[in-house]
């Protein structure tokens, strides 16, 4: 019995043969990327409620078809790149969420950009609002009402993510793991 792998290998060995080339079509609705020990600083002692401490990652595009990367190759025909969740697990020094009130994540291409211009847009990805409403422990998944583009970020071969978190938030370094659920279209 051969599996529908052997399948797929004769069917692209056949088309290359006779001289054809291949269309290859993607559709991925739900794609996790993890950033893990995504590292926050301690709070001031004794700041109270309304305190904010970031967190930042560089993502590396350039093996995801970048336009710049040199690796861009077959990914370099990407029609859709969304995130749909963004997901929090708490990793070191917390146990929960509880002490959250707000919550932004930005991407941007540089470093220090914090306001989009025409060289450099800054692209929001989540801004969450505490609420009674919702339970919070370990986990905090916050799905998105409307997926964000990500395109016009994937020009560049980095991606720098910020997340501010603001409440009450530890007097003592803190981690989470952050979870990005995308949703991917490319044809080539």
């Amino acid at each position: 019995m051969h599996s529908p792998h052997s399948y797929l290998g004769l069917a692209l060995a056949s088309a290359l043969l006779l001289g054809c080339t291949p269309s290859v079509e993607i559709d991925a609705p739900d794609i996790e990327i993890t950033q893990p020990n995504l590292q926050f600083p301690a709070a001031p002692a004794r700041a109270g409620a309304g305190t904010s401490v970031q967190g930042q990652f560089r993502f590396t595009t350039n093996k995801l078809g970048a336009a710049n990367s040199p690796d861009a190759g077959s990914l370099k025909q990407i029609e859709r790149l969304s995130i749909t969740r963004v997901i929090l697990k708490a990793d070191t020094g917390i146990q929960d969420f509880g002490f959250l009130d707000h919550l932004t994540v930005v991407a941007a291409n540089n470093y220090y950009a914090t306001q989009s211009s025409p060289d450099w847009p800054v692209i929001q990805i989540l801004d969450y609002q505490a609420s009674p409403d919702v339970q919070t422990g370990a986990e905090l998944q916050l799905p998105l009402d409307t997926p964000v583009n990500m395109l016009p970020l994937w020009g560049n071969t980095s991606l720098y993510v910020t997340v501010t978190a603001t409440g009450d938030p530890p007097a003592f370094p803190w981690s989470v793991d952050v979870v990005f659920s995308l949703s991917l279209r490319l044809h080539e």
